[in-house]
């Protein structure tokens, strides 16, 4: 898996944030997406609020959509090879996909940003979609916006109805009780991608060091109403693992359907970024929840 290479990753990760953001902005190119054909599905891109987003529409028609949020903490645009996996989950799952380069703090925004143009894109595709047949997946930050734009749903009071069901892999959330803060020092010392720090460091940046509400802060905290079924997925030698629990249990009182996976010795994003072979049937079980109706 090439665990220096991640060892590397997580002191970046811990940098304080003008330092992390600095050394993105010297890799940042823009919105970049490599040439795709496909003979079933149309590949365009659309803008919502002045952000891009990637569609994978299938030409005969589709009543199924799934929005793929990245991680990444608001630091990078989806790389192209990210794209051409969306254009293979298109594909293996048979469901229309949106891939949103989301606004980042590179180009002078914060998170609550980033909730106001998903949200636009979510309606959007009410326009198209029975809310049911909308699915929401994301990985680590992108996680946390997936169970997060919920709430964010919720707090707005506009009655939207929610997604289908939503798919989060290792979500990202700050802990909020001494037993959680317990779990994630063991696990500090076993994540190799992530740690409380670097938490601490990519929420200050992704807020601007700003209060935001709580529950873009703790999805302990959110407000799941609605929400009908959630997938959770979890690395068991990962730091974010500490408030998996407690995460699962706050969707439950919301009578959430929640199937969670702490994978042992898995590393932070294992289901959705499958570089070793033991983490490719996670991955697959990911297809098959966004394919099964």
């Amino acid at each position: 898996m090439g665990l220096c290479r991640f060892f590397r990753l997580q002191r970046v990760m811990e940098l304080p944030p003008e330092k992390a953001q600095k050394l993105f902005r010297k890799a940042y190119k823009g919105v970049v997406i490599p040439r795709m054909h496909d003979d079933l599905i149309d590949i365009k891109t659309e803008q919502v609020l002045g952000s891009t987003c990637l569609w994978y529409r299938y030409k005969k028609g589709n009543d199924r959509a799934c929005i793929y949020l990245i991680g990444g903490g608001m630091l990078k645009y989806p790389k192209p090879g990210q794209a051409k996996e969306v254009l293979q989950l298109a594909k293996e799952t048979g469901v229309d996909f949106v891939l949103p380069y989301y606004p980042l703090v590179l180009t002078g925004n914060t998170l609550p940003d980033v909730y106001e143009m998903i949200y636009a894109l979510y309606k959007e595709l009410l326009k198209k979609y029975e809310p049911e047949n909308i699915y929401i997946l994301g990985g680590s930050s992108g996680a946390n916006l997936a169970l997060g734009m919920i709430s964010y749903i919720n707090d707005k009071g506009e009655g939207l109805p929610m997604p289908g069901k939503v798919y989060a892999g290792s979500p990202g959330s700050l802990l909020v009780s001494d037993k959680e803060r317990r779990k994630a020092n063991k696990l500090d010392k076993t994540d190799v991608i992530m740690s409380q720090k670097a938490t601490l460091s990519v929420w200050e940046g992704m807020t601007g060091g700003k209060k935001v509400a709580d529950y873009m802060e703790s999805l302990q905290l959110g407000n799941y109403t609605g929400l009908k079924d959630v997938y959770l997925t979890f690395g068991g030698d990962e730091v974010f693992t500490a408030a998996a629990d407690s995460i699962k249990a706050r969707l439950e009182q919301y009578g959430v359907h929640v199937k969670m996976e702490i994978a042992l010795g898995m590393y932070h994003c294992y289901a959705v970024m499958p570089f070793v072979k033991d983490a490719k049937p996670a991955y697959r079980k990911m297809i098959r929840y966004i394919k099964k109706r």
